[in-house]
């Protein structure tokens, strides 16, 4: 019987490999990327890059990993709930980065997304391999709900992240973000207020449909649902595109978009769960 030591090593050097491998992709994807014609940001220190990706990779198998560990579901499954959670979350921060920090994606927007599809997907995979029993799976049963019940809890659990993202966005930039975005620290730009709300809406949909996937597949009670989605959604659309940029801002304007990010998108997660997710 495995102790509590043995699991917490085991999940650690599982999540190195997943790190290790996350790198890997996103390495290949961008080379693919420009294989097939599309630009690429230039990289300054490519071996820092790397190792930024690497942590990034490694905190989102930290978060994924235990969950996956505890949900009972056939590979394929298995694949498609943790590469879409990866997916939607990071193409939806390299959108808003569009917006937000012109500088650094420039052109390289559809170069970019290609490199993270590739990343997700083998990501998923390798989280599956690692952390996961796929030996038992459970029936797949829809709740009984139209379609327009479906579509407004979809857009109202979307909507919720734009309120999160204004009041939480607003207080961090009246408090500490607000020099930073005035002396373009980093690349970055304040848009106007209509490309603002295109850029969140877009964001808003990915975030929604980044854990519909785990909704639709996981049953738990609404306590569970309301912990696991909101610190899905922290861990991977949060922390891991903040170490990777760990290198190019500084430290206090990514600790206080952290603690940001935390309340936009835990409670994101917690309305979601409570409009979506399927009851034990």
């Amino acid at each position: 019987m495995p102790t509590i030591l043995d699991k917490v090593i085991g999940t650690i050097w599982r999540s190195l490999l997943v790190g290790a491998g996350y790198a890997i992709a996103l390495t290949i994807g961008g080379m693919i990327a420009s294989m097939v014609g599309t630009s690429m940001p230039e990289v300054e220190d490519s071996l820092s890059s790397l190792l930024w990706s690497f942590a990034g990779g490694t905190i989102m198998a930290l978060f994924l990993g235990p969950i996956a560990s505890s949900v009972p579901l056939s590979m394929l499954r298995h694949v498609l709930v943790w590469s879409s959670v990866i997916l939607f979350n990071l193409v939806s921060v390299i959108i808003e980065g569009y917006y937000f920090a012109p500088l650094l994606i420039g052109d390289s927007l559809p170069g970019l997304i290609l490199q993270q599809i590739l990343g997700a997907f083998i990501t998923g995979w390798i989280i599956t391999v690692l952390f996961t029993n796929r030996e038992t799976a459970t029936l797949i049963t829809l709740p009984p709900r139209s379609f327009i019940s479906w579509s407004w809890r979809f857009a109202a659990g979307a909507l919720s992240y734009l309120v999160f993202y204004f009041l939480f966005g607003a207080l961090n930039f009246a408090l500490v973000t607000r020099p930073y975005y005035e002396t373009h620290t980093g690349g970055l730009d304040v848009p106007v207020l209509s490309t603002i709300l295109t850029a969140e809406l877009i964001r808003s949909v990915l975030i929604v449909l980044s854990i519909l996937p785990f909704f639709l597949t996981v049953r738990a009670d609404k306590k569970r649902l309301i912990l696991l989605s909101g610190l899905i959604l922290f861990s991977v659309g949060g922390l891991v595109p903040l170490t990777m940029q760990a290198g190019a801002l500084p430290f206090v304007l990514l600790a206080a978009s952290a603690v940001e990010i935390l309340f936009q998108n835990f409670s994101t997660g917690a309305v979601a769960a409570l409009l979506l997710g399927q009851p034990k």
